[in-house]
């Protein structure tokens, strides 16, 4: 797992700053900049040294840590990110980021960069949350290994339960970068900046007053609290707009 790791991690940066072969000229890569347009929730989990999970974004929908503590929930990245956040899901942390207008997104992109452990625990139950707003859409690695993104559609009042699965798992113990979009009319997943699933759906988000959870799923009206991550996470993004492929590609880069 760790060699692959790095084999990737030195093919994407030979995309990103334009490695050539030995002996011959490099030509420069271009690399579109990382979005901001639309961007309703950003945590970097750098020079975090408390309790509270800082929003990067001008929402300032700053978050908090349950069950952890900065000393060890801190730790280093991948290369370039600085610090990612480590949850244990068998401690059940999480990061509990509260419910706020801008979070009820209609058309969105969900965005980050995951490293999970593969172990599971008693409410683990089938996945681990990599973030979730009950009710209204979610994001998570099945423990097949397979992406999961989903959400209510069609509104609250008679929403419609749809979600779409990666066609192949990632690896456990390795960055990667998984993303979702929603547009209004196709639902679409992907990973390390490519399209890897897409189907079609339609119909307004809905729009509710559960809480977003970063790390699990967290339904206080439904007295549901599961599905805790474990592993580490770095660049959790929600956007109020679904990204094209160039802007997935450069979150992805690393």
């Amino acid at each position: 797992m760790r060699a692959r790791g790095l084999l990737s991690l030195a093919a994407a940066s030979a995309l990103v700053v334009g490695l050539a072969p030995a002996g011959r000229a490099a030509a420069p890569q271009v690399v579109a900049a990382v979005p901001t347009s639309g961007l309703v929730l950003s945590y970097t989990f750098a020079n975090e040294t408390g309790t509270v999970v800082r929003d990067r974004s001008t929402s300032g929908i700053n978050g908090t840590l349950v069950n952890a503590s900065a000393p060890t929930a801190y730790v280093t990245s991948l290369p370039g990110h600085d610090k990612a956040l480590r949850l244990v899901g068998s401690k059940r942390q999480y990061v509990d980021v509260g419910d706020a207008a801008r979070l009820d997104v209609n058309r969105y992109t969900l965005a980050a960069w995951v490293r999970y452990t593969g172990v599971q625990d008693a409410q683990t139950l089938d996945r681990w949350e990599v973030m979730e707003k009950a009710g209204a859409y979610w994001m998570n690695i099945r423990t097949t290994g397979q992406v999961r993104v989903g959400g209510f559609y069609g509104g609250c009042a008679n929403p419609s339960w749809k979600y779409l699965d990666s066609p192949k798992p990632i690896p456990a113990q390795t960055w990667t970068h998984v993303a979702a979009t929603y547009n209004g009319s196709r639902l679409t997943i992907w990973v390390n900046g490519a399209k890897v699933a897409s189907r079609a759906i339609s119909g307004t988000t809905c729009a509710n007053g559960e809480p977003l959870a970063v790390g699990a799923k967290n339904a206080p009206a439904k007295g549901l609290l599961e599905a805790f991550y474990d592993g580490d996470l770095d660049d959790v993004r929600i956007y109020s707009r679904a990204l094209g492929a160039s802007g997935i590609a450069s979150l992805a880069a690393r």
